[in-house]
């Protein structure tokens, strides 16, 4: 049988076929090209982010003792010479593995060996402890190693009115019930009630416990010392409180080592920068101008904290109605309930230990002598004495609103005067060691100055005010301040200054003080009310007034009292401080990028001109990390003068005043008027700034300039 011919296919269909096989395969073509860009786009992204990691753990590694990095080069660079001229090269894998972990353990014996030096080094020297800088580190290393661990999930569903608390949150709320439920001087039934919601939420407790790992870690005895606490309570208390001086001993010590290691062409450096100087000198203006600025923000923070430090005194008690977090909420009734207090006697503090010898220690007694000053009593002094009282102030704390006489053109403005009321001024003084300057006199009776009313028809009230206050209410008299005799108005009222108090260096300088009886006070609703008193622990000490505040917060039953040492009171409002040290270290780190680039682009166009010079460097001989050295020292060179001459521009603010408030975060504060104080720390703090901007900013052109190979640098 034979196959009958095949029929043409039409022209036209063969050329249709054909375009629709064109357009396939320009469509696969396509896809695969679109899919070969998304590869290396998305190849280009990875390989963005891992050169910004890498950037980012070299620059980290640059802050590290340059010794230390040195001695742990072979890491890197299996091949490299340190120490010596020459070495034996590794051939094998094995060889080049053992050499890198051996100069990993080797650089990380030279680091801990710098810091345990510097460690010991510090704490031998006379130094104050604690600080702004010692604050920063705390709040850094606030975090534990059971932050990072999860936590117990929140149920779906929650019974009604049951609020979920997070691990944390459950444990601090059984220490409080617990402490609440052993307080001697609560009434039956708020004992009973504490009792019964410490039974319920340590019950929630075990519950709980089984299923969470966060729960078991922090009630482990042996491991919650451990993981359960701020990283800083687990580090060396120098290393803590005096960082800066602890890092400038690392660095300076490890720039010791290095000249000690090896020849770096130190004398080409510094002939460099002096033939430069006018590049040199711009660079080294922008390191003073950032170390100048943050020298003064920190010395106005330390003003702030040294005004907390000698307010209190370490053997006063500050008393307030329970609940009370300020001053300003707090009421306290007149009556003999909160006499009684003074009255005790102590024996044991705290923790039940004998205080006073066995003798007891109880609150200071004295009398008034002919010159007006206050005369203390032994402790076995007859109780009956003619004469004697407790050294004692009651106190009523009020915040008045003035009216600013206006300048011609100028709206209308308000102040706020912090005022404080005494049933007796002088015992006030007494009890906060504010003496008047000469010429002066305390408030008496009434307030109302004696005799008949002024020439002017006004009568007058007085008024003793620190010398914040003085300066503050004598340019609205167009006077540096306000004077004994000078008068003001406040509270629609005129008043009289009799005394200048000395109240330098305490929070007291801002305010007016005036006796309770005072017609202004007893308007305000604080004349029948008092909102604080303040006691004088007979031996002066700071373990007696702990001593007594935790008698009168725990034992003492006759009122409802909130009690602190005086120190430790002026400790808590010190948020304030802490939001401004923040602020402060934020625009440190801003200015900072600015001058790390600044120095950054200073030396790459110094080595940029000197690639001919760096090529005969290594022809002499220098090795490589010789070069990096002489770069990095260069760099550094510029950020020391700079930085040293910033401290020196610094210094001129110690002893400015400036205003600022003082608060707990709370609620309520005081406004202050402080002295600007730049001490040893401080500078310190401003040289390791200056150095750490330094090294950052040339660690990339000397990391530029080491890598360069002979023969490329001479074309």
């Amino acid at each position: 049988m034979t196959d009958a011919p095949a029929t043409p296919e039409p022209t036209e269909a063969r050329k249709g076929r054909a375009r629709l096989a064109g357009e396939n395969l320009s469509l696969d073509r396509g896809g695969d090209g679109f899919g070969r860009r998304l590869v290396k786009t998305l190849a280009r992204f990875f390989r963005t982010i891992f050169s910004l990691v890498g950037t980012l753990f070299v620059i980290g590694f640059s802050l590290l003792p340059l010794s230390a990095l040195l001695i742990a080069l072979p890491a890197v660079a299996p091949n490299e010479a340190v120490l010596t001229d020459s070495i034996r090269p590794a051939r094998s894998r094995l060889a080049r593995t053992f050499r890198r972990a051996f100069a990993l353990g080797a650089g990380f014996v030279v680091l801990i060996a710098l810091t345990a030096f510097a460690i010991e080094v510090v704490s031998r020297l006379p130094l104050p402890a604690g600080g702004q800088m010692g604050t920063l580190a705390k709040k850094v290393l606030g975090f534990a190693v059971t932050d990072f661990v999860p936590d117990d999930p929140q149920p779906a569903e929650l019974p009604e009115g049951k609020t979920w608390l997070t691990t944390p949150e459950l444990l601090d709320k059984v220490r409080s019930l617990q402490q609440a439920a052993n307080r001697q001087n609560l009434n039956p039934r708020d004992k009973k009630d504490a009792s019964d919601k410490l039974a319920e939420t340590e019950a929630e407790l075990e519950e709980r416990a089984p299923k969470s790992p966060k729960l078991q870690l922090l009630r482990n005895p042996r491991l919650a010392p451990v993981l359960g606490v701020p990283l800083w309570k687990l580090l060396p208390l120098a290393l803590v409180e005096q960082w800066p001086f602890v890092l400038l001993v690392v660095y300076g010590t490890d720039l010791l080592l290095l000249l000690l290691i090896g020849k770096v062409p130190l004398a080409y450096n510094f002939r460099y920068l002096w033939v430069r100087r006018r590049d040199t000198a711009l660079t080294a203006v922008a390191f003073t101008v950032v170390v100048a600025l943050v020298v003064v923000l920190l010395a106005f923070v330390n003003g702030m904290y040294k005004l907390n430090e000698t307010t209190g005194v370490p053997g006063n008690v500050l008393v307030m109605s329970e609940g009370s977090t300020d001053e300003l909420f707090s009421n306290l009734a007149r009556g003999g309930e909160i006499d009684n207090a003074m009255r005790t006697n102590l024996t044991a503090d705290e923790k039940g230990r004998p205080i006073g010898g066995g003798k007891g220690v109880g609150v200071a007694r004295g009398t008034f002598g002919p010159s007006g000053a206050f005369d203390r009593l032994p402790a076995d002094a007859p109780r009956d004495l003619p004469g004697a009282t407790y050294l004692h102030s009651y106190e009523s704390y009020i915040v008045m609103n003035q009216a600013i006489p206006p300048k011609p053109g100028e709206t209308p403005k308000r102040r706020f005067v912090q005022m404080r009321a005494f049933q007796d001024v002088r015992l006030g003084g007494a009890v906060h060691n504010i003496d008047l300057e000469p010429g002066g006199q305390w408030v008496s009776g009434t307030g109302v100055e004696p005799g008949s009313k002024a020439p002017d028809g006004r009568e007058y009230l007085q008024c003793c005010i620190g010398e914040g206050a003085a300066a503050t209410l004598g340019e609205d008299a167009g006077k540096a301040r306000l004077a004994v005799g000078d008068t003001f108005e406040l509270g629609d009222r005129w008043w009289k200054v009799v005394g200048l108090m000395r109240t330098r260096g305490t929070t007291y300088g801002s305010e007016v003080w005036a006796g309770i009886e005072n017609p202004v006070v007893r308007a305000t609703g604080k004349g029948d009310k008092y909102t604080t008193l303040v006691l004088r622990m007979a031996d002066d000490s700071a373990a007696s007034a702990r001593a007594m505040a935790y008698f009168l917060n725990e034992v003492y039953d006759q009122a409802k009292l909130k009690a602190f040492s005086e120190p430790d009171y002026y400790k808590e409002l010190t948020k304030t401080n802490e939001q401004f040290l923040t602020a402060i270290v934020m625009m440190a780190v801003i200015m900072a990028v600015g001058g790390i680039f600044g120095v950054m682009n200073t030396m790459f166009a110094s080595i940029a001109a000197r690639i001919k010079e760096v090529g005969v460097l290594r022809i002499l001989g220098f090795k490589r990390w010789q070069i990096l050295i002489s770069f990095m020292i260069e760099s550094l060179a510029i950020a020391f003068a700079g930085g040293l001459l910033g401290c020196l521009l610094g210094l001129f603010a110690n002893g400015f005043e400036a205003a600022s408030t003082l608060s707990g975060g709370q609620g309520g504060g005081k406004s202050v008027t402080l002295t600007m104080q730049v001490d040893v720390p401080i500078l310190a703090t401003g040289m390791l700034f200056t150095l750490v901007m330094g090294r950052l900013g040339g660690l990339v052109p000397a990391l530029s300039a080491m890598r360069m190979e002979i023969l490329d640098s001479l074309r």
